[in-house]
């Protein structure tokens, strides 16, 4: 069972990688389909949840995304407890934020950034790259709605982090600033307008499995 559940999750990851969406979406709801086999509260049915609502946040199709993530969460917290820590529900924290933000719907939006703010503080402190994603995403959930004081203190942040990490890791210009534990970074936030910000883009990388 596991071994099938992981097969058909590569292949999705591979297909998905290439650009073949339905290719993709054929082999996610087959892993997820085996992935429920493991039991409610298992962390491989969180992970193929977040898989499919990642891809199916990519294609703007938002109303199929949402319930994926929120279970996806549900489980994560289940397994880690409500009140500890853990990247993994930081992850699910952030793709809910992205999500919202995409939807407009900006106090949910919010929410989840602080919450997925606050969780990497704990994880990683105040000045852990992997603070980066999600404050800058953060940052233009404030711009898009003209709150430009709490925009600007965001940006100085991340400015300040990513200067911070990159002299003490001394790489220069080839530092990697995403979050390597964030599964769908996008800057999909739209303007009051119902219309995409300019120059807002798309990345997705679908979590590989251990």
């Amino acid at each position: 069972m596991t071994d099938t559940w992981k097969r058909l999750v590569e292949e999705g990851n591979d297909s998905y990688s290439r650009g073949k969406s339905p290719e993709a979406e054929v082999k996610f709801l087959a892993a997820l389909e085996e992935a429920e086999k493991f039991g409610e509260d298992d962390a491989r049915l969180a992970l193929t949840l977040n898989n499919l609502a990642a891809m199916y946040h990519e294609q703007g199709k938002y109303t199929m995304a949402e319930p994926h993530y929120k279970r996806a969460l549900d489980i994560r917290i289940r397994i880690y407890g409500e009140n500890q820590n853990h990247p993994d529900i930081a992850l699910n924290h952030h793709n809910l934020a992205v999500l919202y933000s995409a939807r407009r719907m900006y106090p949910m939006a919010e929410n989840h950034y602080k919450l997925a703010v606050t969780m990497k503080e704990e994880l990683y402190g105040k000045d852990g790259p992997e603070l980066i994603n999600t404050l800058t995403y953060y940052a233009q959930l404030m711009k898009v709605q003209n709150r430009l004081v709490e925009r600007q203190m965001l940006a100085a942040r991340v400015k300040t982090i990513a200067s911070k990490n990159e002299n003490e890791a001394g790489c220069g210009s080839g530092c990697d600033s995403h979050d390597a534990h964030d599964t769908h970074d996008s800057s999909d936030h739209g303007d009051s307008q119902g219309q995409k910000k300019e120059g807002s883009k798309k990345v997705i990388k679908v979590t590989p499995v251990a």
